[in-house]
């Protein structure tokens, strides 16, 4: 492909020959065109892997007609293949050299960065990542045009705080180089001999170490650079460890925050100046009173929050936006200021009950809702690590991270053998840190009588508790209806019979004098349509019993605010819920008293103004109003919430308080509501304790103490959860059910079928072998590699190479999954109909967008994932949903994240859904079935999960026992309750099975022989597969 291209400052401009230009017509201008043929698959894969990298590096890319725009980072940042396509030149092959000159904070401090090849200096005119040499053009790429731009904008300061600013990015973007080079990236980079052995690190995030009274913290700094976002965060990978990070702490402490710290005669830490605040406010929170400590440390993200949104004020970036990008804005910037980390997280659930009003350790598993990570490092282990000194601790810590860099199997160290080295450098960490003598606490310990103070514990609202003891439950007191009971007329959505009965449900239960419900209904049977006739029908009421009236809270997740009020809008008329209060962005400042500022957890007062809704109350005309806020809101001013008398409060999505420790859960607790309704469509999501979390905040005390609850539950079998599923979703005698759970396979209510189909494909050659390849790793590999070997194969079976550059065909042909999911689409458009395809992998999701645009020559081709921001996410739903008004039959389909799109989304224009990508958890998957399964669908849906057949593995294949596994806890889920989330025993069963090399049948078919042994193993009969070779599966 013939392309030409220009370069400035600031861009590289591709130009694009006609021939190819009304491909890039299309992209710009979104009109109709014609399928792509082969000259323009290169050219779509190419803008596909842009698209992708530009998303992940946040770097601005234009396409138009007859050329395309990239930023000089892009082009240094695109594979080789990439750029050959795009005729980008190839990447250099000269030898950078680099030094430093002067003295920092002096006029004489240099950098300097030189060209060489066979050792001789070269001049060479660069413009961005394009050098020209004496071979010509040349590409440089993106780290090493880093390193020469900070080396250029280096200028004498005379200030140290500077210098030493430039110092840390310079040697930084060096070793990224370097980790490039040994990765088996192109260029070279060489240092001198003082720059080489100088470790100046950049410190840009912080966490926070609390000690195990929760009375004081050390800090612990991070760079951005070294963090996965996506997974959770280890102390593990800080930026300081062992001896440096204790001189660090120590001399924070005594100097305070400085611009740099000096760790030893050649290593630094270099404080990011943007992060600096981040830093000072840690340490004054260090230097507070003991209570100031204990509340921070229990919850530091509200002082954090107020001082990043005042720096954004100050610099303008909430100026003209709405409520809610303010606050999407507000929480994608605190994110990234404080980590927590896995071992704060676990300190949050044990020195919790410090104070009167904080629960004690409850040993409650709050992860994410997976275990698939590496094993704990065992007790023994740990028991002879303490039997060492620190000066030992210290060596083995050494040659521990000798060994992973050398990347050695095992480390022999006196007379143990470790394995598992990442674990064990965290816990070795964790022991040599809790015996270094400059971390002892600066704050001697006040008198016990002192910890319980009052005085602080007004802060946090305080509340009972069923923790230890079911002290708290409250009476049954009937409620008097001097209305019928029947579905208001201003419902102008005629409801389904199911959501006839829950309405009734609701009005009866509040008749009876319950606290709470729980509304747990399958995801698509209407619950918001349900809550809001029921909601309308007490406005009503409180309109004929003055004594009654009083507001409506609603408490939802950011995304879902927007929801309630459309759902509102369109399902009741004239006024609705009444006057709406939008408690987030600036509708929190609007409530602020004046003189005030901050957040009411930092003083314990009420810092925002009710007291037009309190007057009105006080009147008898508190009905007809409805405030909608987020949890995040109900925790920072609960003291304010608190003193409303509610009539009803909503938890939408009332998972986000499954963890009953939390100080959401305890805000949530606070609230005075006379009526609580809690809605989820996963009532346990992880372990059996959400769902105690969830019926204390509803009905507490009816499942006895969490100590009690526990004893029966921890540990679900088919009777027990039998036993809890009768105590909550059936009634006893005249008292309604506590809560409802409706499956949409067992409502009638007119959702036309969902029928599930399991499309199989033998893995083509290069796809087993590498599954193979990493198949013997497994079998021979330790224990510490499982996680991250399982994550392989199970990325493998998608497919083998998904960075490879190839044609279309041949690019599909190398997964099975991949050539299962053509197949399914083009019967699809055949059809005239649309399909959602769910995909976890973000350069995957770029890639499948681009293959399906020259596959089926589609006008558009949109992704949601989790860089999607709210207000785009929405904008891309209601042009896919525009498919409902346009009578013609056309084909076109969506790409979603199975994290991201999950929850919150109505896509019943769709009815297909592929799932390319499988997550572990079954309620994930049906999360994702449930966008276009609900109400609102009026066609049957498919569901369909193309499988890739290892040729000798069959049943055993990867696809195969991850499907039983699935399969397993769908069923017991469908018949009672039971956690969805995968657990320790999943992992070793996968492990083990992966592996076992028994009862592999040789010969037959081998997709047949597959799908006769997944079957048998479920203790099922294989159906017959459809004339498409597909199976159904219930």
């Amino acid at each position: 492909m013939s392309f030409d291209y220009s370069y400035n400052n600031d861009r590289v401009i591709i130009n694009i020959p006609s021939r190819n230009s009304k491909f890039l017509g299309f992209l710009q201008k979104n009109k109709n065109f014609q399928k792509v043929d082969s000259k323009n698959f290169d050219l779509a894969i190419a803008i596909a892997d842009i698209s992708a990298l530009a998303d992940e590096l946040k770097e601005p890319y234009e396409i138009h007609q007859k050329y395309i725009i990239l930023s000089h980072r892009l082009v240094g940042s695109v594979d080789s293949q990439t750029a050959k396509i795009l005729n980008l030149p190839p990447i250099t092959d000269l030898v950078l050299k680099t030094d430093v000159e002067g003295i920092v904070g002096s006029s004489s401090f240099r950098l300097r960065a030189e060209w060489h090849r066979n050792n001789q200096h070269l001049t060479v005119n660069r413009i961005g990542s394009i050098i020209e040499t004496s071979k010509g053009r040349q590409r440089i790429p993106a780290w090493m045009m880093d390193v020469l731009n900070i080396a250029d904008g280096c200028r004498a300061s005379n200030n140290d705080s500077i210098d030493w600013d430039v110092l840390a990015r310079f040697r930084q973007a060096l070793d990224l180089g370097a980790e490039n080079i040994k990765d088996g990236h192109a260029s070279c980079i060489s240092m001198t001999d003082f720059l080489s052995g100088l470790h100046v690190r950049l410190a840009d995030r912080f966490s926070i170490s609390p000690n195990e009274q929760g009375t004081d913290f050390k800090i612990i700094p991070f760079s951005g650079q070294k963090i996965d976002d996506s997974e959770e965060i280890s102390e593990n990978i800080a930026e300081l460890k062992g001896l440096y990070l204790a001189d660090f702490q120590r001399k924070l402490k005594q100097k305070g925050v400085l611009n740099t710290f000096r760790l030893s005669s050649n290593e630094y830490l270099v404080i990011d100046r943007a992060a600096k605040p981040v830093l000072k406010l840690l340490h004054q929170m260090q230097e507070a009173s003991l209570e100031e400590r204990k509340v921070f440390i229990r919850n530091p993200l509200p002082r954090l929050t107020q001082a990043i949104k005042q720096d954004l004020y100050n610099n303008g970036k909430l100026s003209n936006i709405d409520d809610l990008l303010q606050e999407e804005l507000i929480e994608k910037s605190v994110l990234p200021a404080f980590i927590e980390t896995i071992e704060y997280n676990s300190f949050s659930e044990r020195v919790i009950g410090i104070g009167k009003f904080v629960p004690p350790d409850l040993g409650i598993n709050q992860s994410t809702g997976t275990t698939w990570l590496p094993e704990v490092f065992g007790e023994e282990e740990m028991k002879y690590l303490r039997t060492k000194t620190t000066k030992e601790l210290e060596d083995l810590e050494t040659h521990l991270e000798q060994a992973i860099r050398n990347k050695e199997e095992t480390v022999i160290w006196k007379d143990m053998n470790f394995s598992d080295k990442p674990n064990i450098l965290n816990e070795l960490r964790c022991l040599i840190i809790s015996r270094d003598k400059y971390l002892e606490d600066n704050h001697p310990l006040e008198k016990k009588e002192n910890l319980a103070n009052t005085d602080s514990d007004t802060i946090v609202l305080k509340t009972q508790n069923n923790f230890e003891e079911a002290i708290y439950s409250p009476a049954i007191k009937p409620r008097f209806s001097s209305i019928p009971t029947r579905i208001p007329s201003s419902i102008v959505t005629p409801l389904k019979q199911h959501q006839r009965e829950s309405f009734d449900w609701q009005v009866n239960a509040w008749k009876f004098g319950l606290s709470g419900i729980f509304n747990a209904d399958e995801q698509g049977l209407g619950k918001t349509l349900q809550t809001i006739s029921f909601l309308v029908w007490l406005n009503e009421l409180m309109e004929f019993d003055k004594s009654r009236r009083a507001p409506i809270l609603i408490v939802a997740p950011t995304s879902l605010l927007h929801n309630w009020e459309n759902e509102v809008d369109n399902h009741v008329e004239k006024v609705g819920l009444g006057h709406i209060i939008r408690l987030y962005g600036r509708g929190i400042d609007i409530r602020r008293r004046d003189g005030t500022s901050g957040i009411d957890t930092k003083t314990g007062e009420s810092l925002l103004d009710f007291e037009d809704i309190m007057r009105h109350f006080y009147e008898g005309n508190g009905h007809f109003t409805c405030i909608i806020t987020t949890y995040t809101t109900l925790t920072n001013y609960q003291h304010s919430l608190s003193k409303i008398p509610f009539a009803v409060t909503v938890f939408d999505e009332i998972q986000a308080l499954k963890n009953p420790a939390s100080l959401r859960s305890q805000a949530a607790r606070s609230i005075n509501a006379d009526f609580r309704i809690g809605l989820t469509g996963t009532p346990i999501e992880n372990s059996t304790t959400d769902l105690w979390a969830i019926m204390d905040q509803l009905v507490p005390g009816h499942l006895s103490s969490l100590l009690d609850y526990q004893r029966h539950y921890s540990n679900p079998t088919k009777d027990n959860m039998k036993d809890l599923y009768q105590k909550i979703f059936c009634s006893t005698g005249q008292r309604p059910a506590l809560a409802l759970r409706r499956l949409k396979a067992n409502v009638t209510c007119d959702l036309p079928s969902k029928t599930r189909l399991i499309l199989p494909k033998e893995m083509p050659e290069v796809q087993a072998k590498a599954y193979d390849d990493i198949r013997k790793k497994l079998k021979e590999g330790q224990r510490g590699n499982a996680l991250k070997l399982l994550h392989h194969i199970r990325t493998a079976s998608v497919h083998p190479a998904v960075s490879s550059i190839s044609t279309d065909q041949k690019f599909i042909a190398q997964s099975g999954r991949l050539a299962a999911t053509f197949e399914i689409l083009k019967r699809i458009k055949t059809r005239g109909e649309r399909a959602l395809v769910f995909i976890e992998n973000l350069k995957m999701q770029y890639r499948f967008a681009a293959l399906v645009r020259s596959e089926f020559g589609l006008e558009r081709v949109e992704i949601i994932n989790g860089q999607t921001s709210i207000s785009e996410r929405q904008k891309i739903v209601d042009r896919f949903q525009e498919h409902l008004k346009d009578s013609k039959n056309k084909f076109d389909l969506l790409i979603l994240g199975p994290r991201a799109a999950g929850t919150g989304l109505t896509l019943t224009a769709a009815t297909h859904v592929i799932h390319l990508s499988r997550w572990w958890n079954p309620a994930v998957e049906e999360q994702c079935n449930d966008r276009v399964h609900r109400l609102g669908q009026t066609q049957p849906v498919y569901v369909y999960v193309p499988m890739a057949i290892h040729p000798y593995y069959k049943s055993k294949s990867f696809d195969c026992l991850l499907h039983n596994l699935m399969q397993k806890k769908r069923r017991l889920a469908q018949n009672i309750l039971w956690p969805m989330a995968d657990t320790a025993n999943d992992v070793s069963q996968l492990q083990a099975q992966l592996i076992n090399d028994e009862n592999i049948l040789e010969v037959g078919d081998c997709v047949k022989n597959a799908m006769i042994g997944m079957y048998a193993d479920e203790d099922v009969l294989c159906p017959t597969p459809d004339n498409n070779g597909a199976f159904l599966y219930i």
